[in-house]
C-alpha cells in the first residue's frame, strides 16, 4: 500500500510550471516595474556598488550620476546584442569602447567596475531570456565572465588576487577572458561561467 502510494505522489505533475516559478522567482528578485532592461542594470549595479567610493555625498547627485549612467548602458547594451556580430574581436572592440566610455561618463568608475557592471548587466538580461530582452541570445558566445574576486580565485586559482575593483587598465581586465580561452572551454563563456557558479557556490 505505502509503495503505491509513493508511486502515485512521484507520478503527479507539479502544480506550479516551470514557467510561473520562473516569473515569480525573477519578480522577487528583481524590480521589473521599470522594465527588465532596468531591473538587470540595477541589480548589477547593486553587485560592485560597495566599492565604489562617492567623492560627492550629495544623494541627488549620485542618483542623478548613477541613473545617466544606467541610461548609457541600456543604450549602448541593447546596440550592442543587436548588432550582426561575427568575430570576438569586433565584440571585444565594443566591449571596450563602451566600458572606456562609461568610465568617462562616471569618472569615479574604475574599469574593473564598468566591466562588473556591463557583465553583469549582460549575464542578467540572459537570465530573463529572449522573450524578455530580445536579442540577448544572438551573440551569447562572445559575452565575457565577470571578473571578481570569486572567479579570481575559483576559476583561476589566484590566492591573494589583486582587487578586481581597482583595475584601471582594459588590457589587465582582459588577460582574465584570455586566460578563459586559452583553455578551449567549447561552451560559451558566460555559460560556462554560468555552469561554474552553479556548481562551486555551496
Amino acid at each position: 500500500m505505502r509503495q503505491f502510494k509513493k508511486q502515485k505522489i512521484s507520478n503527479m505533475k507539479n502544480i506550479l510550471s516551470n514557467e510561473l516559478k520562473e516569473e515569480f522567482y525573477i519578480r522577487a528578485y528583481f524590480n521589473t516595474r521599470e522594465g527588465f532592461e532596468i531591473a538587470g542594470i540595477k541589480r548589477a549595479y547593486l553587485d560592485f556598488n560597495r566599492t565604489l567610493v562617492i567623492k560627492d555625498k550629495n544623494q541627488e547627485i549620485r542618483n542623478e550620476q548613477r541613473n545617466a549612467a544606467g541610461q548609457f548602458l541600456k543604450d549602448n547594451l541593447l546596440l550592442l546584442i543587436s548588432l550582426d556580430i561575427n568575430n570576438q574581436e569586433i565584440f571585444d572592440s565594443n566591449h571596450e569602447n563602451i566600458c572606456e566610455k562609461l568610465t568617462e561618463k562616471w569618472d569615479e568608475l574604475s574599469i574593473g567596475q564598468a566591466q562588473k557592471w556591463i557583465n553583469m548587466t549582460l549575464k542578467y538580461w540572459l537570465l530573463f531570456g529572449e522573450e524578455r530582452i530580445s536579442n540577448i541570445e544572438k551573440n551569447v558566445k562572445y559575452f565575457h565572465i565577470p571578473i571578481d574576486s570569486y572567479v579570481q580565485k575559483e576559476m583561476f586559482n589566484e590566492t591573494e588576487p589583486k582587487p578586481w575593483s581597482k583595475i584601471k587598465n582594459y588590457a589587465d581586465y582582459m588577460e582574465y577572458q584570455r586566460k578563459h580561452r586559452e583553455m578551449n572551454i567549447k561552451t560559451p563563456p558566460i555559460i560556462y561561467e554560468f555552469e561554474f557558479f552553479n556548481k562551486t557556490i555551496k
